[in-house]
């Protein structure tokens, strides 16, 4: 048997402001696509299914239509656990009624593990759970970190049946896995790494919560990666899903790419003007060279790139010293320059007159 393995959709995400939905239903569509040629009958959704924990109506109805399609038209099963950016309650909705259809989702940690059997293979459902969780479930289970919780948690269930086992869960699994800027930091203090180790009981680990596809310990305990790339630190990686073959765990990724993909361009403005391409639509961060800020690039790149959706200026950061403003200096300057500094360092270029009288109107009707 052979099932695919996805994560990390957040469907309803955002990327500086621009709407992903229409590039996450292409992808969706090109996921329903490979499952109709290749004769799919389980996929896996391992968390952060939503983007947050109260979803758009448009969200809500993109997965309504994508799990339609797998389970009413191609007649697929579906796992599906929350992560740690989805509500729960909200995902967990008649769950119970729709496991008829085919349809299984946890969405809150149990005490003992829910599995689904599917031919010879259990699948064990794990969501999003932090040591609080795993208290509550257990009063005697140590608080200390994710890794000791949840190796108490795993302590604590049966999982001597013979047979195959696969576990679906949200976490942060390795102390070296790769990370990205769009994942949402579990704690502080490194507390939230779990070691690989604690899941030698399963012969399979689809897990979500970090965005590059990768594996952690061994090839078998592995992250699917993110549906699409939510931040332009992801520019350069592969997106897609995994195909997982249950008679030896082995496992093919298959790299998705949209319409629209998400670039960083390099180079001075007037270089990146005349570089233009067959792929100026693409979704762009500039990093220009220049070493001063010029006025209104931004709106002058979007004359050429549409899309142009953030700029920095790296050889400015790196020989600006940020500690420039003392605090005599600050308390010399009156509100209206301080805003002025505030807007300069937050955007990389000067307001112009009508937000400077803007600014100067609001702090004038505050006084």
């Amino acid at each position: 048997m052979k099932f695919i393995h996805l994560a990390d959709l957040h469907l309803g995400r955002q990327l500086h402001g621009y709407a992903l939905l229409d590039i996450q239903k292409e992808l969706l569509a090109k996921v329903t696509a490979y499952i109709h040629d290749h004769d799919i009958r389980v996929v896996v959704i391992a968390g952060d299914v939503y983007d947050r924990a109260i979803p758009s109506q448009e969200a809500v109805t993109l997965l309504s239509d994508f799990l339609s399609t797998l389970i009413l038209d191609l007649h697929v099963k579906v796992l599906m656990i929350a992560g740690n950016h989805d509500g729960a309650d909200r995902l967990d909705f008649t769950s119970s009624i729709l496991e008829k259809e085919g349809l299984y989702i946890c969405a809150n940690a149990k005490a003992q593990m829910p599995y689904v059997e599917i031919e010879d293979v259990k699948f064990y459902l794990l969501p999003f759970i932090k040591p609080s969780g795993v208290h509550q479930l257990f009063p005697e289970a140590p608080r200390d970190n994710y890794h000791v919780a949840l190796a108490y948690y795993l302590d604590k269930q049966d999982l001597t049946a013979p047979g195959k086992k696969v576990l679906v869960t949200h976490q942060f699994v390795g102390h070296h896995a790769q990370t990205s800027d769009s994942e949402l930091t579990l704690s502080v203090g490194g507390t939230e790494v779990i070691d690989p180790k604690i899941f030698e009981s399963f012969d399979y680990v689809a897990l979500g919560h970090l965005h590059a596809p990768q594996y952690v310990g061994r090839e078998t305990i592995r992250y699917s990666g993110s549906l699409a790339k939510y931040s332009f630190d992801e520019a350069h990686q592969k997106k897609g899903f995994l195909v997982v073959d249950t008679k030896d765990f082995s496992s093919t990724f298959v790299p998705l790419k949209p319409s629209l993909d998400v670039r960083v361009l390099k180079g001075s403005l007037d270089e990146l003007i005349h570089r233009q391409d067959a792929h100026n639509d693409d979704l762009l961060a500039a990093e220009l060279s220049d070493e001063k800020i010029i006025p209104h690039a931004i709106d002058t790149l979007r004359t050429y790139y549409p899309h142009i959706l953030s700029i920095s200026y790296p050889q400015i950061v790196t020989t600006t010293h940020f500690d420039k403003h003392s605090m005599s200096e600050i308390q010399s300057k009156n509100a209206l320059d301080l805003f002025i500094d505030f807007y300069r360092d937050m955007t990389m270029r000067e307001p112009d007159e009508e937000e400077i009288q803007l600014i100067s109107t609001l702090l004038e009707d505050n006084v």
